[in-house]
């Protein structure tokens, strides 16, 4: 059955259709957009940059710092602990001492025992008195010897209590001296524990601070990375979006005049009544290809046509394929020069297996022949 053709032109012109310029100035509109989010990305990636830099040479001071106060402690530790020797010497000296006093003491006790003794003696003879017991002598030489008697005794006397003075004293020092040398080193050894105590509590405020700047330049690090993966996907986007919207400035489609390729292979001829097409004669089931990149504009059972698909190529211009056995595209699917949308049938066909072509432009048919690249090319009237 014949369809008047005006119908299929009100049915191209009555598609969906995208505009052009709409979608180049949509297009360069999301570019820009894009690129300010990519300087944007920039800036920021910079700025994280240069704060992961600063965090590391931040963790690199309080690293020597840390490394310092180690060393420091280190040095600490090993005073302490020739101290706490000393200390242990000290704790023997002092021990010996006590022993050496207690000795003392002992020995002390014994010379006041006999000073004692001799003081009582002292006393007796006093009250006896030393001249009656001169005078009370047998004769001279008994009374000189007596004499030099007391003065033995008294020189004894003299020195029992030099010495018991001197021990006195002696012991008195000796305590002193081991007092003076205990808290003195008990002083050092406290010095040293609270110099220890401030260079551990240093060395967990560093450890500390250490963390936290660690930490915080691997969040840095992770936000670089983030921000070099979104920079990498947003340049691809701007890439892809710029060399679409290019694509889009001019037709491209009318460049290619007579260098299209044919939308199937197959015997060209002129259906008979559809002198506005060709027809191409090929086996059921031959892949039918888009000539250009496009969108499906029309996919559906057409009267007259069966099968029929027709793809916006932009700037007005449109394909018409018809009387496809199987349609692969849907209304709205972009479609890629080449790319396979149908296979040729004999939907609605009188005339056998084929498929039926059409370009058109604003609605417009033209001849076929001049826009396809075909073998032993023929205008066809």
């Amino acid at each position: 059955m014949k369809i008047p053709i005006a119908v299929l032109i009100i049915i191209i012109c009555l598609v969906p259709s995208f505009s052009r310029g709409e979608k180049l100035e949509e297009l360069e509109k999301t570019i820009k957009q894009k690129k300010g989010d990519l300087t944007e990305i920039e800036k920021d990636l910079k700025e994280k940059k240069k704060a992961v830099k600063q965090k590391g040479r931040e963790e690199k001071k309080v690293t020597d710092v840390l490394d310092k106060i180690e060393r420091q402690l280190e040095g600490k530790k090993k005073e302490f602990r020739q101290l706490d020797a000393e200390m242990k010497e000290l704790e023997k000296k002092v021990a010996h001492q006590e022993e050496e006093i207690v000795n003392l003491e002992t020995s002390l006790a014994v010379l006041d025992e006999m000073f004692q003794s001799r003081v009582r003696a002292m006393y007796k003879l006093h009250r006896v008195g030393v001249v009656r017991v001169l005078f009370s002598a047998e004769d001279y030489s008994d009374a000189l010897r007596r004499y030099k008697a007391f003065q033995l005794v008294a020189d004894n006397d003299q020195k029992l209590l030099r010495a018991y003075q001197r021990g006195i004293e002696e012991k008195e020092a000796r305590k002193q001296d081991l007092i003076t040398e205990t808290m003195a080193l008990s002083k050092k050894r406290g010095e040293v524990e609270t110099k220890q105590k401030e260079i551990a509590e240093e060395k967990r405020r560093k450890a500390t601070v250490l963390a936290s700047v660690k930490k915080e330049r691997v969040a840095y690090e992770k936000a670089v990375t983030e921000l070099q993966e979104r920079e990498k996907a947003l340049r691809s986007l701007i890439q892809k979006l710029t060399v679409k919207a290019a694509s889009l400035k001019s037709s491209g489609f009318k460049d290619l005049r007579g260098k299209l390729p044919p939308p199937t292979e197959g015997d060209v001829f002129s259906p008979k009544g559809r002198e506005r097409g060709i027809g191409i004669k090929a086996p059921e089931g031959t892949k039918i290809q888009a000539i250009f990149n496009g969108k499906v504009a029309y996919a559906s059972w057409f009267k007259g046509y069966g099968n029929l698909m027709i793809i916006d190529h932009g700037g007005g211009y449109h394909t018409v394929n018809a009387h496809a056995s199987r349609l692969l595209k849907k209304e709205g699917d972009e479609v890629k020069m080449g790319e396979v949308v149908a296979l040729v049938g004999s939907t609605g066909s009188i005339e056998g297996p084929m498929l039926y072509f059409e370009i058109r432009n604003h609605g417009k048919a033209e001849n076929p022949v001049t826009w396809l690249s075909l073998p032993n090319k023929k205008e066809n009237k």
